[in-house]
């Protein structure tokens, strides 16, 4: 008997065990909110990015490519050679790392704790994710927002098609810069609604770390919207009679941005200490505009937004889904602005239900803005008022980025709505509340079936809107393709729009519990967005990385020679081949007069723009002529003036090798090795040509030429009456009286990415030229330990005078900037830290 009681006791009490624990559990969620939405946002960030996380897998696309071929020779350098690389001489013939963002490392202070637990760049940026929905959750909870509402407000940022595609397609540094946006907001939403010292410390913190991140465009966009928030909140103050205490919010605002700069200031400092220099700050010589200091409109708007793709808010493949299936106004895209139409929905019924409310009226505005300054040229009166009139505004390209600031206002007004549809379903006010959605749910099941009955002639309708580009046969191919993309869509899409609109009616006739319903509608927005995020999720083995980071056959066979030379990877217009843009021989430590960034330097942009160097080298060789209705190559004489021109600029810079899939007719050029490289993908074969003429780095020259304007010097280098081999053009007088001297020698001792050291004799002074760009505010020169002036030479690179005599000569790069910065930057985080801890403190005590 005792033993069947022993059993019967067992069995009881199981249940009320795990309904305990589940209890306990839910409890401890209750009390621990936060924590708890962190946890499980960090959970289907682990989920979704598994084959990343636990299989080590990498994003290996163009845009991650690029920055790992100019970081590998850099991180050598410092990790070898204990070096911190302030310049990098192996893309555009030489360029700044730190203002033009190319290697920063360690500015980061959260790179520098995970950097002890050896987390990749790949996973620490997939650990930043959950903040973002963090982020949303913090601001909807300070509604007064019940926990699932703000969760859900949560996963529609973080899931967000845009915000996964920064780390799919290698823009981790974007991807990091944005997951503070909406945890700035919701630190300054506290500080100015009475939040003390504690909130200028957070504030501080968050965006202080947002701007050591570096994305300076997504900065920017925060800056914009808290800016906006500012005023907005200024304008609610009056409104309500608090006029008097309008500086308040407006102090609080400028020492947080002070602050935050100051953390940043190791970053910033040679940001813009560069600028004046770089394509972001400089105007081009050639610019209709002379003031247009910024990147010029043209190519600031060219990935813009159209009114029309506001179609992929509610069907993502309306505009096809990125590659050759887009029929966009952008030159090109990989992914649609998708929200989730469950996102769109409840956001639509929040600026419906709560319209009176600040924040709501605040959003929607905010929204309104964004997407109209999205639009780019597609509306240029709105983006030309900003590029003109707004500080720094006109530095920044992609207007389509700023989608970011529209997302986060329908991640927020979802939740808002989410709440305000549970408030409405607890009231039971309205009788056929519940049928609404029951006959909404049947009216979208219904259109379908219509549709789809009627597809061939829905499928006329919505491919007429497709532009025509290709040959029929082609272009039949591509619009069923388009068609089946977005048809496809539009069920899937129906299907989950009707399941949230079922649920939501079984939830108000009391046929579920509300909290259920929610939950279930958190799960149906995962699932809506996965479709469309798992499309651009496709890790592949780190394998592709290590191989395009190793010696290819170029490096293997240019790195034997030891000697200071570039190469020159050219490129072919009639083969739509790209090589000069290529980053891949930075990897290898080569040289090259090419490459490819976002920030080059403007004097160097503008020689090769004047002189069309980079684009028609092997294209005067050779043109395609069509016979018996097949192209074939032809090879033809080239322009004798072209053919001049670029024989000198090749000499001139140093260029030894030419890297080239097609022979180059020339004496002086010599074939040397047929090689071949893996370009996406496929073998493209090449030819290794050495220049037989080829000058040295710094070379004598023989007589001098003052330019005042930059178009005549350009005009002189073209025509031919400018040798840059033997002449050299300046902008000032450079005070000496050159005479003939065949004895006159200069000899490279040393090269480094700091240090130049050249050995100099002659017996008349001489006038030195180095065929590095000019950069005045970093590098200095010196001849036998005295400081000489560096002109600017033949527009874009240095000369010195070099008096008569055995001369040591050296170039030195000075980093004023970056170590003025690193000490601000140490003080403006200990008083973060500070204000945070005191704030708290004080905050402690008043409670107590």
């Amino acid at each position: 008997m005792a033993k069947k009681r022993s059993k019967t006791k067992a069995q009881v009490s199981t249940p009320q065990s795990h309904e305990g624990l589940i209890a306990s559990i839910s409890n401890w969620m209750l009390r621990h909110d936060v924590l708890s939405a962190f946890l499980f946002y960090a959970l289907i960030i682990l989920i979704f990015f598994s084959d990343v996380v636990f299989q080590g897998k990498i994003f290996f696309v163009p845009d991650s490519q690029a920055p790992a071929a100019l970081n590998a020779p850099l991180w050598k350098m410092f990790n070898a050679e204990g070096i911190h690389p302030f310049w990098s001489p192996y893309i555009f013939s030489g360029l700044p790392t730190y203002g033009s963002l190319i290697f920063t490392p360690f500015v980061y202070f959260p790179y520098l704790a995970f950097s002890f637990f050896a987390i990749n760049s790949t996973l620490l940026a997939i650990l930043h994710f959950p903040f973002a929905g963090l982020g949303v959750y913090l601001v909807l909870r300070d509604q007064k927002v019940d926990h699932l509402p703000a969760f859900l407000g949560g996963l529609a940022f973080m899931l967000t098609p845009h915000l996964i595609s920064m780390e799919t397609f290698g823009h981790g540094s974007k991807l990091m810069t944005s997951v503070y946006l909406p945890l700035a907001f919701w630190a300054m939403h506290r500080l100015f609604n009475g939040g003390g010292l504690k909130y200028i410390g957070i504030a501080g913190l968050i965006l202080g770390f947002q701007f050591q991140r570096g994305h300076v465009q997504i900065v920017y966009y925060t800056w914009l919207l808290l800016g906006f928030y500012l005023l907005f909140f200024i304008v609610q103050q009056i409104k309500a009679g608090d006029a008097a205490k309008f500086y308040k919010p407006l102090m609080q605002f400028a020492v947080v941005l002070l602050l935050a700069l100051g953390m940043a200031a190791v970053l910033y400092l040679p940001v813009f200490e560069y600028m004046p220099y770089s394509i972001r700050g400089a105007a081009s010589v050639f610019a209709t505009a002379a003031s247009d200091t910024g990147v010029g409109m043209d190519y600031a708007t060219q990935w813009s937004f159209s009114p029309g793709e506001m179609m992929t808010f509610i069907i993502p493949s309306f505009y096809g889904f990125g590659g050759q299936t887009y029929w966009g106004t952008m030159p090109f895209t990989d992914y649609p602005h998708y929200m989730s139409i469950i996102v769109l929905g409840l956001a639509i019924f929040a600026l419906i239900k709560r319209r009176k409310e600040a924040l709501v009226i605040f959003l929607l505005l905010e929204i309104i803005i964004a997407l109209l300054i999205s639009f780019g040229k597609n509306l240029s009166f709105v983006y030309g008022f900003f590029y003109d009139f707004f500080p720094y505004f006109n530095k920044f390209r992609v207007p389509v980025m700023i989608l970011l600031l529209v997302q986060f206002g329908f991640a927020v007004l979802a939740g808002l709505g989410l709440q305000s549809l549970i408030e409405k379903m607890k009231e039971k006010t309205e009788s056929d509340f519940a049928k609404k959605f029951l006959f909404a749910g049947i009216a979208v099941v219904a259109l379908l079936l219509l549709l789809t009955l009627a597809q061939s002639v829905f499928q006329g309708l919505i491919q007429s809107f497709y532009p025509v580009k290709y040959d029929p046969a082609t272009q039949a191919q591509l619009n069923q393709m388009r068609f089946d993309l977005f048809f496809k869509d539009m069920w899937l899409v129906g299907l989950i729009a009707a399941a949230a609109l079922f649920l939501l009616y079984a939830a108000t006739a009391d046929k579920i519990k509300l909290g259920a319903a929610a939950l279930v509608l958190c799960v149906l927005t995962v699932v809506d967005l996965w479709f469309v995020i798992g499309k651009i999720n496709n890790p592949v083995s780190n394998r592709q990385m290590t191989d395009y980071l190793r010696e290819d056959q170029v490096g293997q066979f240019v790195n034997r020679d030891k000697s200071t030379f570039r190469i020159f990877p050219v490129n072919v217009g009639f083969a739509r081949l790209n090589l000069f843009e290529e980053n891949r021989w930075s990897a290898q430590g080569v040289q090259s007069a090419g490459g490819y960034h976002a920030a080059k330097l403007r004097v160097y942009q503008d020689f090769l723009e004047g002189t069309g160097f980079m684009n028609n080298y092997i294209d005067k060789y050779y043109t395609v002529a069509n016979e018996g209705g097949k192209n074939r190559l032809v090879q033809v004489q080239p322009d004798v003036r072209l053919k001049l021109l670029h024989d000198r600029l090749l000499d001139f810079l140093n260029i030894k090798y030419i890297i080239s899939p097609y022979p180059v007719p020339e004496s002086q050029i010599v074939e040397r090795a047929q090689v071949g490289i893996n370009y996406h993908g496929q073998r493209l074969p090449l030819r290794i040509l050495e220049n037989g003429d080829v000058l040295e780095r710094a070379f004598f020259v023989d007589d001098f030429r003052t330019f005042e304007d930059p178009k005549a010097l350009f005009n002189a280098l073209n025509l031919g009456s400018l040798d840059p081999t033997r002449s050299v053009a300046l902008y000032k007088n450079p005070g000496v009286q050159l005479e003939p001297d065949s004895t006159a020698t200069v000899e490279v001792v040393s090269y480094h990415a700091h240090d130049i050291k050249l050995k100099a004799q002659s017996r008349k002074p001489q006038i030195l030229v180095l065929s590095d760009p000019y950069f005045p505010v970093g590098w200095k020169a010196f001849i036998n330990g005295e400081e000489t002036e560096i002109l600017q030479a033949n527009h874009a690179f240095r000369a010195i005078v070099v008096p008569a005599g055995d001369n040591a000569i050296e170039f030195r790069l000075q980093t004023p900037a970056y170590n003025k910065g690193k000490w601000i930057t140490l003080l403006s985080f200990l008083v973060v830290l500070g204000l945070w801890i005191w704030g708290s403190v004080k905050e402690k005590v008043s409670t107590v």
